[in-house]
């Protein structure tokens, strides 16, 4: 008989780290140990399971002959045979037609009913709990698959499912024992040891994971998965040239996500190989497959914030190209301001303002356009108007701190100290800084020996 099974992944997303997400693999599913182990065969073991009469055990042969190639015939004929008195068996081989067609809150129901006729019934715990697995019920799939670990069961398959369910869960502990136990069953099992992977990475086990990983890669050193979790485990141990090596290696093999090409320029551009890494950063936002907008934006900052602007300007002209004009009003003024920041590093600061004061209408409130519109006016000369930027720039939670610093710096190139010495003493205030501090007495001094002068 051919079994067509639904196939379901549950992407599970984790605060900690940067662990690979839990997943079951298609492997799981399509297992013959899974098939077998599901699905078994219509039979029943008398000593352990309910009691089928012979009138029961007719109709269950012809219906099993009947769903050989009249799946759906077979389902409405059992139903028909299917009561409160009947064998609770019958209620397990509706419930294994009803998953086998894809059924699965059908499925599920059937199996309860089944246990709620035979308690002990390990098979239709066993099933319920991968059912409820399907579906993303992974407390209810959880406790069904620990009872029939209790009745009996000892099949590796189980334990997997266990395991995904745990670490899921975020029950660590409980995840790894599960996974240890299906490797003792299902000692290839990719699942099982992915999942010991993660339990590892979850809590942090950073050189039990790398020596697993090392020790899965010896075995297949094409793993995708290992060689993924290598890297972040490298990475968390602050090993980052063998990080690279591990992206690069698969790079090579044309198994680089998207979010690895960022990765990799990360630890290029903290290793300090900038042309490495603005040379992936480039080869991400050609990609035809794109992630959030807010990504690349970071890489201009990136870019930007060590002194390429020329490469950080470039970057963002190559966003706006492969965007188009498809981004948000708030995406669009993030672009803008970087490309003011950028125009004002470079000399221009007539460009950037005119960006800034466009900016200013569509955003009244942000913090950062007043506060660089101030250092530009400042620069002219302009006090005046530059008071006026940071005053409204330091109306953003945001931009408070700095834009009162700025501003008593202005102050105090114009000898106004007092006024600059209220001003450091409100940043003191909101973000006490050793630097502040510093300043603030020096500006404190040169006021007192003002005042001694006069």
């Amino acid at each position: 008989m051919k079994f067509i099974f639904p196939f379901f992944i549950l992407l599970f997303t984790h605060a900690h780290g940067q662990a690979p997400k839990p997943v079951l693999t298609k492997d799981f599913w399509n297992n013959p140990s899974f098939v077998r182990s599901f699905m078994g065969d219509y039979g029943f073991r008398s000593e352990i399971e309910p009691k089928i009469s012979k009138s029961e055990q007719s109709v269950l042969r012809e219906v099993v002959a009947k769903a050989e190639n009249q799946l759906v015939e077979a389902i409405l004929y059992l139903e028909g045979k299917v009561d409160q008195k009947s064998s609770p068996a019958l209620d397990y081989a509706l419930g294994s037609m009803y998953y086998q067609n894809g059924r699965l809150t059908a499925a599920s129901q059937s199996y309860q009913k089944a246990i709620e006729k035979f308690p002990s019934f390990l098979r239709a715990h066993k099933n319920l709990g991968l059912v409820q697995l399907n579906l993303g019920n992974l407390d209810q799939a959880s406790k069904s698959l620990i009872k029939a670990i209790a009745l009996g069961d000892g099949d590796g398959i189980t334990y997997v499912a266990l395991g995904y369910c745990h670490l899921s869960l975020e029950r660590f502990l409980s995840a790894e024992n599960a996974y240890r136990m299906a490797l003792l069953f299902l000692p290839e099992s990719k699942d099982a040891r992915n999942g010991l992977v993660n339990c590892f990475l979850y809590t942090e086990r950073f050189p039990e994971a790398l020596a697993l990983l090392d020790e899965l890669l010896e075995k297949d050193p094409n793993d995708t998965f290992c060689h993924r979790a290598r890297a972040q485990v490298l990475q968390a141990l602050q090993k980052e040239k063998k990080a690279v090596v591990a992206l690069e290696t698969m790079k090579r093999m044309g198994k680089l996500k998207l979010s690895d090409f960022m990765v990799l320029g990360d630890l290029y551009h903290n290793l300090e190989l900038y042309d490495q890494s603005l040379q992936v950063y480039e080869e991400a936002i050609q990609k035809k497959q794109k992630l959030p907008l807010l990504n690349y934006v970071r890489v201009a900052r990136i870019l930007i914030g060590r002194g390429s602007y020329q490469d950080g300007f470039s970057y963002l002209e190559k966003i706006e190209l492969n965007f188009g004009k498809g981004y948000s009003e708030e995406d669009e003024k993030k672009i803008r301001l970087l490309q003011a920041e950028v125009l004002r590093a470079t000399g221009k600061d007539q460009k950037a303002s005119d960006i800034l004061l466009d900016l200013a209408k569509k955003f009244p409130l942000e913090g950062k356009i007043h506060f660089i519109l101030g250092q530009i006016a400042w620069k002219k000369n302009e006090f005046v108007e530059a008071e006026l930027r940071f005053e409204r720039a330091a109306k953003d939670p945001e931009q408070e701190s700095s834009a009162l610093l700025e501003h008593a710096r202005m102050l105090v190139s114009n000898q106004d100290y007092e006024k600059a010495v209220g001003l450091l003493e409100r940043v003191q205030d909101i973000n006490p800084q050793k630097r502040v501090e510093k300043y603030l007495n020096s500006v404190s001094n040169l006021l007192i020996s003002s005042r001694i002068r006069l």
